[in-house]
């Protein structure tokens, strides 16, 4: 049976039972039966020790209950339990939890006996809400580091976008003779995934293979498959991935991620009907795959009858990145009414990145009208986007608006937006090399513009 066939008698096909999952998770029992205990103790006109407080206020965490969290800290004071570094701990976990930061600083500063564990919470508070600068301040200034706060920083880098630096973070760790863990491997991992980073993935692939106390755990396994995938090496992510993850849906996504990126259209729906055929359950990341898959392989059919399945044979409600996919199937292959017709059915309210596919299919297939309004509906979502003001300059341009054109690289200017330096990347010897447009700070510069002025002179004598 062909790869289109099968995918189309998914619609007949009965699907597993679904667990839901959209439904609010219930806090732990332990949780709630802490508070109680935490209240009957106050009942009775007891004094809480500090065993009943941390566990009051880690249930107070994960219930969430911030108020009830707060309260309990001002009975914390007044018992004078506040200087305890193991009730900071807990505090800091709290406050970081809900985004209180400051507070989590101010009860971290009152312990003037600070132990490893309460500097390493206070840095994953840091990390957790975003302030990378603040955590690496901290990490610096912390007089012992054990494993779980060089993870937490190297975490941050990862999470943040700052692939680089948690790349040098990675190698000072090894110069420290520090043993990494599965979880440290995992943020390497996904540093060298942004980056294209394959010698130094390939690196730590074999440290996994060479020292067994290194568990090929469900995350390590598709931090392996993403990082391969990324990297252009799809054949080894699939070795992986047969080897190691093809029991686990994660990994399955991971690789249909991979052949999505890589415009491998037919080999991901050919995968999606082996996952089928195994009976996992898909999730919306799945189709998200899928359905990209479609979009750069131009698979019109198919991504429709692919998001068809979602609700129809699944029970998975399409949200709003799935719509951004199917039109983007269609604005690729120049389908822009059809396009356009989905936009305007859709249940939810279509985000920036709905109209940006839109967007590129006008700008691509020249249907400036339609265009212009795709870009109005983004400027009044994105209004301070470079990228979206240059799309409608450009729109402008080859519509023959010129002065519409220049007003808005005037706008940009009095709003302070220029454009950016396209950059690439190219990794040799183990070693990534970042070029920005008119660069010239690369040690190697004048060799590489003078390669570059060879084979300048040879494309034009061959032309």
């Amino acid at each position: 049976m062909t790869v289109s066939l099968r995918v189309t008698s998914i619609l007949s096909t009965k699907p597993p039972q679904r667990v839901p999952t959209d439904s609010p998770s219930k806090a732990p029992p332990s949780s709630i039966d802490a508070l109680i205990l935490y209240h009957q103790t106050l009942t009775l006109g007891r004094s809480p020790n500090k065993t009943i407080l941390i566990s009051a206020i880690k249930a107070c965490t994960l219930l969430p209950a911030f108020q009830q969290g707060i309260a309990i800290h001002a009975q914390i004071i007044k018992t004078g339990f506040h200087a305890d570094r193991f009730l900071a701990s807990t505090l800091v976990c709290f406050y970081s939890a809900f985004g209180h930061v400051t507070s989590a600083e101010h009860v971290f500063d009152k312990v003037n006996d600070k132990d490893t564990a309460l500097w390493t919470t206070m840095l994953v508070g840091y990390v957790q809400n975003g302030d990378i600068d603040a955590a690496r301040r901290l990490f610096g200034e912390m007089p012992n580091r054990d494993v779980v706060a060089w993870n937490a920083m190297l975490s941050g880098y990862s999470q943040s976008g700052m692939p680089k630096d948690a790349i040098q973070l990675f190698r000072e760790m090894q110069i420290a003779k520090l043993r990494p863990t599965d979880v440290t491997l995992v943020s390497a991992l996904s540093a060298c995934s942004q980056l294209g980073c394959l010698s130094l993935g390939e690196w730590i692939h074999a440290y996994i293979e060479r020292y067994h106390d290194i568990r090929f755990t469900s995350t390590l396994v598709n931090s392996l498959v993403h990082m391969y995938g990324k990297c252009g090496r799809l054949d080894i992510a699939y070795e992986v991935f047969l080897e190691k993850g093809s029991g686990n849906l994660e990994s399955w996504n991971a690789m249909l991620t991979s052949f999505a990126i890589h415009g491998c259209g037919m080999s991901a729906l050919s995968l999606f009907c082996q996952m089928m055929k195994m009976g996992l359950m898909p999730d919306r990341i799945t189709f998200m795959a899928v359905l990209m898959a479609c979009s750069h392989g131009g698979l019109v059919d198919h991504a429709y009858t692919c998001f068809a399945c979602m609700s129809r044979v699944y029970g998975l409600q399409p949200r709003t990145e799935h719509y951004g996919c199917l039109v983007d199937v269609l604005s690729r292959k120049g389908l822009l009414k059809e396009a356009n017709m989905i936009i305007e059915k859709m249940p939810v309210e279509p985000d920036s990145n709905v109209w940006g596919a839109l967007l590129g299919g006008c700008l691509t297939h020249q249907n400036y009208e339609l265009g212009l309004i795709a870009a109005a509906r983004l400027l009044e979502q994105e209004s301070y986007e470079e990228s979206r003001l240059i799309a409608l300059s450009n729109l402008y341009v080859m519509a023959g608006k010129h002065e519409e054109a220049v007003n808005v690289r005037k706008m940009m200017l009095e709003m302070g937006i220029k454009k950016s330096s396209g950059s690439s990347l190219i990794e040799v010897d183990g070693i990534v090399h970042e070029f920005l447009a008119g660069d010239r700070s690369h040690r190697q510069s004048v060799e590489i513009y003078s390669m570059v002025e060879t084979i300048d002179k040879l494309m034009c004598l061959k032309a």
